[in-house]
């Protein structure tokens, strides 16, 4: 059945941003959801790049497997990221969003990539279970390995090279998302396995 989806209505397809170039990153701060393999191809797209922007919103965590604020700190004050620690309403974020970014290493199907996807943001997300849910390859985005940055800098790179995917892509994600991720269309089809309807 895929993830338990979003309700669409609430998360409109918004116009492609395409400038300038906006690659973000909504989640909390652990190792496993690939935040470091973030902020590194952010440092080393961004030497080239400078134009481009690299969002990572969401808090820090408690967890053992926990990147500290230290760390976040000096990504920040090295220029090559925004860090937003807390976002009630993550929409005005991915409105300002050209693609979105999860490297995780797993995950159940992520909720912030279907909502991304919702409003019509394309993807990039690890070749991992659960990940590799959300993207068709070369279709609405791109899967890379997870833990590997070359891979992920390089799908970066590919959007800012080729600014015409944001928008196409973008449409495949909200179409995926109308098909894959309707919690109506799910929350129907849980009442007619249940047979409740």
């Amino acid at each position: 059945l895929g993830g338990i989806g979003v309700p669409l209505e609430e998360w409109p397809p918004a116009p492609p941003h395409l400038y300038p170039p906006t690659f973000t990153l909504i989640a909390r701060l652990l190792k496993e959801k690939g935040v470091r393999e973030f902020a590194e191809a952010a440092r080393r797209v961004k030497a080239r790049h400078p134009e481009a922007r690299f969002l990572l919103i969401g808090p820090l965590d408690t967890n053992p497997g926990a990147i500290q604020e230290e760390e976040v700190r000096s990504w920040v004050k090295e220029g090559f990221l925004e860090w937003v620690p807390w976002a009630e309403d993550v929409r005005p974020y991915l409105r300002q969003t050209s693609v979105y970014v999860l490297p995780s290493y797993r995950e159940g199907v992520p909720r912030s990539t279907q909502e991304a996807m919702a409003m019509a943001r394309p993807v990039i997300t690890t070749d991992a279970p659960g990940c590799r849910e959300t993207v068709v390859e070369g279709v609405n985005g791109f899967l890379v390995p997870p833990r590997d940055v070359e891979a992920l800098e390089a799908a970066i790179e590919r959007f800012i090279r080729q600014p015409t995917l944001i928008e196409r892509m973008g449409l495949e994600s909200r179409s995926l998302a109308e098909e894959r991720f309707d919690a109506h269309k799910i929350s129907e089809r849980l009442l007619r396995e249940m047979g409740i309807e």
